[in-house]
């Protein structure tokens, strides 16, 4: 028997490895010239391979049986065979000691080309047909493969630049699969422009949440950065996925930049620099531009004017607006700038335990093909090592 895997990104080259190593004869059709180059973009070229608090609460989609079939200590062990040694930070995340994707993406590729996998580039699968034992898999240009049994890693639809595109769905489909709605994830959020005008590149760190119906949907902690017309920062991008599952209007962003702080704070600064112009009020606090911009905001001015002639009323205004500044939402930037996609394949239509088509036997799939999407941190990357480990299983006792 033999195994086909159609996509040469994280999920299929982890799956390569895998069958390989077990003795499966197994071929990668990769439509790029080479394979994993979304790989080398992920963490920021760091590569997050995993995460220690690896738990099914953060993901979107049924990821029970792919976690228990391998764990965050699983990725581990799989990728310190490989030669790639690994270390945790202080939340959790796991990282390529050499703090590099690329050495990840070699340690893949080498690994399944040493087990004895076949990676065959410039392949774009264009039709996969069920013959006897089987599928015949013909690439555009004619070329055509055989395999007993395939499994489908082809990616979603985020970073076009970077290969992904629709490929895995329009073969699903024709078994007669369905989509849930796909949307970009982990991305920017877009805000009303006027609100952030002037603030292009400055970071700070804080608390964002996302409001709908004046209800607190989920708040995130870290870095943010903002943009002309979006916020960004692994804080804000984390809540992408649930401003487009409700449709990215109607929706605000609460941002806290001083969570933790005493209800008096500004009473107390007042006290502390009475001389201090409103510009420069809250420099030391955060960015000199975003103090400003949140001073306005909270209606305050002119801006030459001494923090001393702010009432005990502007003190308490200005605090609430450094707790909970109200940004209008409009959506999510596209999927150009989107580090993953919410949708895909309908989980439900595969059977759990091991990721095989419920409407044909034999056939796989694997990674962001399925409706899965993780949390930022490693999780999704996980996922393309755990579902691949869960198809490769039942695969391999197939051929044994």
């Amino acid at each position: 028997m033999s195994a086909g895997i159609v996509g040469g990104g994280a999920a299929g080259l982890a799956a390569a490895c895998l069958l390989a190593r077990a003795g499966v004869k197994t071929a990668v059709y990769e439509k790029q010239p080479r394979v994993g180059r979304k790989l080398l973009s992920t963490g920021n070229g760091r590569c997050n391979l995993t995460n220690l608090n690896m738990s099914p609460e953060r993901y979107h989609g049924d990821v029970r049986a792919a976690l228990r079939a391998f764990s965050a200590q699983d990725a581990i062990a799989f990728f310190e065979r490989l030669g790639v040694a690994c270390v945790p930070d202080a939340e959790g995340r796991v990282y390529p000691a050499s703090n590099m994707a690329a050495g990840v993406l070699d340690a893949l590729r080498l690994g399944a080309a040493e087990a004895g996998a076949e990676l065959i580039c410039d392949f774009e699968v264009r039709e996969i047909t069920p013959v006897r034992d089987g599928f015949r898999i013909a690439a555009a240009d004619g070329r055509s493969g055989y395999a007993a049994q395939l499994l489908l890693a082809c990616g979603g639809l985020a970073a076009p630049k970077l290969g992904a595109g629709s490929d895995g769905y329009r073969l699903l489909q024709r078994f007669g699969h369905t989509l849930a709605p796909r949307y970009p994830a982990i991305a920017p959020i877009r805000v009303e422009p006027a609100a952030v005008r002037g603030l292009k590149g400055i970071r700070a760190r804080g608390e964002i949440s996302l409001i709908a119906g004046g209800k607190c949907v989920r708040t995130e902690a870290g870095e943010m950065l903002f943009n002309e017309d979006n916020v960004s920062g692994i804080c804000a991008m984390q809540l992408a996925a649930q401003v487009n599952a409700r449709g990215g209007r109607g929706l605000m962003l609460r941002v806290n930049l001083l969570p933790g702080a005493q209800g008096d704070e500004m009473l107390r600064r007042r006290a502390l620099l009475p001389e201090r112009a409103l510009e420069d009020f809250l420099s030391g606090l955060m960015p000199r531009r975003l103090g400003q911009t949140l001073i306005r905001a909270a209606g305050l001015g002119p801006m030459n004017l001494s923090a001393g002639a702010l009432s005990d009323s502007d003190c308490m205004r200005l605090q609430a607006c450094l707790t909970g500044w109200m940004l209008p939402v409009t959506g999510t930037a596209g999927f150009e700038q989107a580090q993953v996609m919410l949708g895909g394949a309908r989980m439900d239509e595969f059977v759990p335990d091991t990721l095989e088509s419920k409407k044909q036997r034999g056939l796989f799939a694997a990674g962001e093909t399925l409706d899965v999407t993780g949390d930022c941190g490693g999780y999704n990357l996980h996922w393309a090592w755990a579902s691949a480990a869960l198809a490769a299983q039942e695969m391999i006792r197939r051929e044994k």
